[in-house]
């Protein structure tokens, strides 16, 4: 698990798919399914999109960059789609939360 937790956190940024994360740790692709599942009670591909978020999160409260930018720098393609999980998970748009943020600051 370390090492595919590891290849994410450190290529989160990428396109990674299921196999890629497999092969990170020596593994076939439904031995890496049943690894997350057993560990962290999810699949590898919502474990990526929370890691997203959370990466995302961190540079809109940190950073003064477009929203867009950020979202391809944390591997989301679509910046509408980025907006969407992102108020799935946070309850809020990116741009709110950049301005909820600055006002607890």
């Amino acid at each position: 698990m370390k090492r595919m937790l590891e290849f994410i956190q450190e290529n989160y940024g990428e396109a990674l798919t299921a196999p890629q994360i497999a092969a990170a740790a020596s593994l076939s692709v439904s031995e890496c399914l049943r690894c997350f599942k057993n560990t962290i009670g999810m699949t590898p591909g919502r474990y990526l999109n929370q890691y997203r978020l959370q990466a995302a999160a961190g540079l809109l409260r940190e950073t003064g960059g477009r929203i867009s930018d950020i979202a391809l720098a944390c591997g989301f393609q679509e910046t509408s789609y980025f907006a969407r999980v992102f108020r799935e998970s946070m309850g809020v748009t990116p741009s709110e939360y950049r301005k909820k943020e600055d006002v607890l600051c």
